[in-house]
């Protein structure tokens, strides 16, 4: 009777113990989720690292603790809001983790909210948009666009279907590079030459100033006359709308810019006067180019602006290579029904005396193909009208598709890339915004970004994390009841088996 009795107690114990254990057990699980949602605690299991800061950026930070640097981060979006934004949730917990250091200051805003704050940051320039950031430190400022903390990769199935292979979170190495660019003064500048006639950069190319802030890049003149040399924070030389030709001195310096790989842009407008220009045609001569002295007209009456055949329809012309693959930036733009003209241009040539490896060329846009002659060339209604230089028996270039933009690069000079516009008002602030020049505008743009990507001029060497996930593919409907039976049936079976099992002891 005894023994029973204390086979009795021994089972109570038991079961006092076991439930007491649960209720233990239960009461941690409780807290932990508690205090991991109060702390916002983050178990990174990803292969990546993507809720994490690499090495890199922590070890960063923490030398700008340790100089008492400051570093304002403007961020315009709640970051309430952005914490349920899953596709987001890399970029949230950056932004958390930046903050812990005392060197970054994360001012988190609604643009519509508060419009003061907003204003005060687009006085320096910058068009923003909601997720955009802007960095300030010690005066010095810095934008970037909120689509570029993403990038994808994208792939055409067997349907014709756009297909999206990868995703990746580069938002680490953009904000820890334009910290960098901040707090260090570094700039990304685009110099515009003056002395030889010019359009002038604070006249004519305001619109252009603010769209190349947008993207980062710091614009200012230059008179190469007066100067040593191209200052080495030049990320691209511009000459728009020469009226005169480089002097000698101007050509050496100009040719030791791109030498060490510069990169420079000549936007060349027809030009009445009769100059010649020999320097600048130099350097088109060593990556291949020609120039024509000639002012191009569309005779035919359907392609032009009704009473102005020097406003006129030109085709893009598809890359080459991917290397020049310019064009695909304004596909969309083509694909909307966008037309894309130019007006007042001159023609350019590849220069084919030149045959030296290394060089590259591509066209960007040309006058329209009317058909092809007898040896299969390409034909066209538009015509070179002789205009300025100084050859007087020029004659018109009739029949042959011009080439109105071109580009070039040279492995022998560092990778050193030319371009050449035939015009220089398609993107000054009278045409800017004209939706006839459009798609050369967004040319021009992407021209400048193939040239000098102001990204890499903050680059901090962090690799960009690709969102992966585990996954499995079931091919058939039993496929799928049979993997509800798994993940639903099966554990909670083995709950109710150790629940009968455990309910038999209890009362055994």
């Amino acid at each position: 009777m005894a023994e029973t009795k204390n086979t009795q107690k021994k089972k109570i114990s038991f079961s006092a113990f076991a439930a007491i254990l649960a209720v233990m057990a239960l009461a941690i699980a409780i807290v932990l989720n508690l205090l991991a949602s109060r702390l916002d605690v983050v178990w990174d299991m990803t292969p990546s690292k993507m809720y994490e800061l690499s090495d890199t950026t922590r070890n960063y930070l923490k030398e700008l603790d340790a100089q008492g640097k400051k570093v304002d981060l403007y961020f315009l979006l709640d970051m309430d809001t952005l914490s349920t934004d899953i596709p987001s949730m890399a970029l949230y917990h950056a932004l958390e983790e930046y903050s812990e250091y005392d060197c970054i200051n994360l001012i988190d805003f609604d643009p519509d909210s508060d419009p003061e704050l907003t204003a005060k940051l687009q006085e320096n320039g910058y068009t923003l948009n909601k997720g955009d950031m802007v960095f300030s430190c010690e005066g010095r400022t810095k934008h970037v666009r909120g689509l570029g903390m993403y990038q994808s990769e994208y792939s055409t199935d067997e349907n014709g279907n756009t297909v999206q292979e990868a995703a990746y979170f580069r938002g680490e190495n953009v904000i820890s590079g334009a910290i960098d660019a901040v707090v260090s003064g570094r700039d990304t500048v685009i110099y515009f030459l003056t002395g030889h006639g010019e359009k002038v950069l604070e006249k004519d190319y305001t619109t252009l100033r603010r769209n190349l802030s947008d993207r980062n890049y710091r614009t200012d003149e230059l008179n190469l006359a007066l100067s040593d040399s191209v200052p080495e924070n030049a990320a691209i030389v511009v000459l728009a709308a020469p009226q005169s030709d480089l002097s000698n001195d101007e050509l050496r310096k100009l040719n030791e810019y791109l030498d060490e790989g510069g990169n420079v842009c000549f936007w060349m407008s027809p030009n009445e006067a009769a100059v010649q220009y020999t320097n600048i045609e130099s350097v088109l001569r060593d990556f291949a180019l020609g120039m024509d002295y000639d002012k191009v007209a569309e005779t035919d009456s359907s392609l032009h602006i009704n009473g102005d055949p020097y406003t006129f329809r030109c085709s893009v012309v598809q890359a080459e290579s991917e290397e020049l693959d310019l064009t695909s930036g304004v596909a969309d733009f083509i694909d909307a029904g966008i037309i894309p003209f130019m007006s007042s241009t001159r023609s350019f040539y590849r220069n084919l005396s030149v045959q030296e490896a290394g060089i590259t060329t591509a066209s960007l846009l040309q006058t329209r193909s009317s058909g092809t002659d007898a040896l299969g060339n390409a034909t066209a209604t538009a015509v070179g009208e002789a205009y300025g230089g100084t050859d007087p028996k020029a004659e018109d270039i009739e029949g042959e598709v011009l080439d109105l933009a071109m580009v070039s690069t040279s492995t022998m000079r560092n990778n050193a890339k030319i371009m050449v516009m035939g015009n220089a008002e398609f993107i000054d602030d009278s045409n800017v915004s004209q939706d006839y020049m459009i798609i050369p505008v967004n040319l021009m743009l992407s021209t400048i970004s193939w040239m000098y990507d102001s990204d890499l001029d903050m680059d901090m060497g962090i690799a960009a994390k690709e969102s992966t996930y585990d996954s499995f593919v079931l091919n058939s409907e039993n496929a799928a009841n049979t993997t509800n039976i798994v993940f639903t049936a099966v554990p909670f079976g083995v709950a109710l088996i150790g629940l009968i099992v455990w309910l038999r002891r209890r009362y055994s």
